[in-house]
C-alpha cells in the first residue's frame, strides 16, 4: 500500500500528459441510441440497443460491465468523426450481445488524477470491471490485471504483432494482461526543398541548422514549454548514448557515473542549438506539437521535432503540399554510431474483473472497438493515431499507400516508452525546468542537472 500511495502523489505532480493519445475532449455530440433486432437472439426481435456516454446496450440486460474509457478515445470526445465510428462499432457489438450491457465511467481528462484513482481502486478490488491505462504506466497496474491469453487466441491475435516495445509492457512475464491498442512516435521532419540529407547525428543538426539561418530560416524547432511534451520527445536524445533516467528497480541514476555524462550531452545541445541561434528562444513558450503549427505553416521552418500527430494537422493545414515539402528522418543521435531510438506512447486497456464471463465480454468489446484489423485501421484513421500491431499497416490499404504510415512503422520498430518508476513524474518535472532554464540562460547546463538531480533526491 505503501507503493500505491507514493504512485498516487508523484503522478499527480503533473498537471497533465502529452501524448498522441489522450487529450483534451469536448462536449459529447447526441448519443445515438434505436432499436435492433439481436442477431444472436431470434427469440427477442424487439430488443431496444441504446449506444450513449452512459449505456451501451439493452438496457434490461443482466450481465452488467463497467468500462472507463480513455475521454478523448470515447464517446464524450469532440471529433465527431471517432464518436461516430465508435457509436457504430459498440452498437454493432451490441447486437451480438443482447444480454450485456456496458456502463462508461465518466473521468477528469487530467490523466494522472484519473490513474492514481483507477490505481487505488485496484488495489483495493474496487477498479472498474475493464479500463483504459496510459501505456507507460501499466506495469503499476499489472499485478491487478486479468490475463487475456486466451481470447486473443480465439480472436486469432498474436501478441508477436505488436510492436516489441509493447510487448514487453502487455506480457511483463508469462501472460498477457494488457492490450496496447493505439500508439505515437517522435521523428525529426525536414525540409525536402532545403535539405538533401537529413542529419544523423546532433552535430550535424547544428550545422544544417546554422545553414538554414543564414538563409532566413528557423533551423530547427521544438515545444520547449514546460510540459511532459518536452521530456518525452527529448527522451531519445538520452537514450541514444546508452543514459537512464533510472535503473531496473525505478532507483535515480541519471546524475550518477555514464548516465550524468549522457544528461549533460544532452542539456549541452540545448544550449548549443541557442546559442548558435539554430533554435529561437521563443520555442520555450510553445508547450506542445500543436503550438508549432503556425510556425511551420509560416514556412519559415527547416527542421522540427515533432510526433506523427504533426503530419496529420499539418495536412489539414498545408494539404497535399505539406508531403511535397517535408520529409520524415530518425531523431539524430547524440554521437556518430548511436543508438538509433524513439519515444512510443499510446494506451492500453487492462481487466480487472475476476468474473470469468465478464473477463471474456470485456476484452472482446475493447478488440471490436479498438484492435482487430479493421478496428484499428478505422479508429486510426477517424483519431489520426498509428496502429500498433505492425500487420495492420500492410493489410489496411489506408496505412499501407500513404508514405508517411510506412516511414512511422519504420520508427516504430525502434521504440521505447518512458519508465514507469515512481519517480518518473518527479524526474521529467526537474528536466522541463532544467531546460527551460538553459534555454533562457538562468542556468548552464552543469548547474541545472545539478539542481534537478538534487531535487529529485531530496523528493525521493
Amino acid at each position: 500500500m505503501k507503493r500505491t500511495t507514493a504512485l498516487i502523489l508523484t503522478f499527480m505532480l503533473l498537471a497533465s500528459l502529452t501524448l498522441a493519445g489522450c487529450s483534451k475532449q469536448g462536449q459529447a455530440p447526441a448519443a445515438n441510441s434505436g432499436a435492433a433486432t439481436s442477431s444472436a437472439d431470434s427469440k427477442k426481435p424487439n430488443i431496444n440497443i441504446e449506444v450513449s456516454p452512459k449505456l451501451i446496450g439493452n438496457p434490461d440486460a443482466k450481465i452488467e460491465i463497467t468500462w472507463q474509457p480513455c475521454p478523448s478515445h470515447s464517446f464524450t470526445d469532440s471529433n465527431k468523426a471517432k464518436v461516430d465510428y465508435l457509436t457504430a462499432k459498440a452498437k454493432a457489438w451490441a447486437e451480438k450481445h443482447t444480454d450485456v450491457k456496458i456502463l462508461p465511467i465518466d473521468t477528469t481528462i487530467n490523466i494522472n488524477d484519473s490513474m492514481a484513482k483507477i490505481l487505488v481502486q485496484a488495489s483495493e478490488g474496487r477498479a472498474p470491471d475493464v479500463a483504459a491505462i496510459d501505456s507507460y504506466i501499466f506495469p503499476n497496474f499489472a499485478k491487478y490485471a486479468q490475463p487475456l491469453d486466451d481470447v486473443l487466441k480465439e480472436k486469432g491475435l498474436s501478441i508477436d504483432d505488436w510492436f516489441p516495445y509493447a510487448q514487453k509492457v502487455m506480457k511483463p512475464a508469462d501472460k498477457v494482461l494488457a492490450l496496447w491498442y493505439t500508439t505515437d512516435v517522435r521523428i525529426l521532419y525536414y525540409r525536402k526543398d532545403l535539405i538533401k540529407n537529413p542529419p544523423k547525428t546532433t552535430d550535424e543538426l547544428i550545422e544544417i541548422g546554422k545553414q538554414m539561418k543564414q538563409q532566413g530560416y528557423d533551423g530547427y524547432l521544438f515545444p520547449a514549454g514546460r510540459n511532459e511534451s518536452l521530456t518525452n520527445n527529448n527522451l531519445p536524445f538520452l537514450w541514444s548514448q546508452g543514459g537512464e533516467l533510472v535503473d531496473d528497480k525505478g532507483k535515480p541514476v541519471f546524475g550518477e557515473g555514464k548516465n550524468k555524462e549522457a544528461m549533460l550531452n544532452w542539456f549541452k545541445f540545448h544550449k548549443s542549438l541557442i546559442d548558435s541561434g539554430v533554435t529561437p528562444g521563443r520555442v520555450v513558450n510553445m508547450l506542445n506539437d500543436a503550438a508549432l503549427n503556425p510556425e511551420i505553416a509560416s514556412g519559415k521552418t527547416a527542421m522540427f521535432l515533432g510526433t506523427n500527430s504533426s503530419a496529420t494537422n499539418m495536412k489539414q493545414i498545408l494539404g497535399d503540399k505539406f508531403d511535397q515539402l517535408w520529409g520524415i528522418a530518425p531523431i539524430p543521435t547524440m554521437k556518430d554510431g548511436g543508438a538509433r531510438t524513439t519515444s512510443a506512447g499510446g494506451w492500453t486497456t487492462a481487466v480487472f474483473t475476476k468474473d470469468d464471463q465478464k473477463r471474456k465480454l470485456a476484452i472482446d468489446f475493447i478488440i471490436s472497438l479498438y484492435v482487430d484489423d479493421k478496428a484499428m485501421e478505422e479508429f486510426g484513421r477517424a483519431g489520426g493515431y498509428l496502429p500498433v500491431r505492425m500487420s495492420v499497416y500492410d493489410k489496411s490499404e489506408f496505412f499501407k499507400s500513404d508514405p508517411n504510415n510506412k516511414r512511422f512503422k519504420e520508427e516504430l520498430a525502434y521504440g521505447r516508452v518512458r519508465p514507469a518508476a515512481e519517480a518518473y513524474p518527479v524526474i521529467s518535472q526537474e528536466i522541463q525546468i532544467a531546460i527551460s532554464n538553459i534555454i533562457t540562460g538562468s542556468a548552464t547546463p552543469e548547474k541545472a542537472l545539478d539542481e534537478a538531480w538534487n531535487n529529485v533526491i531530496n523528493k525521493k
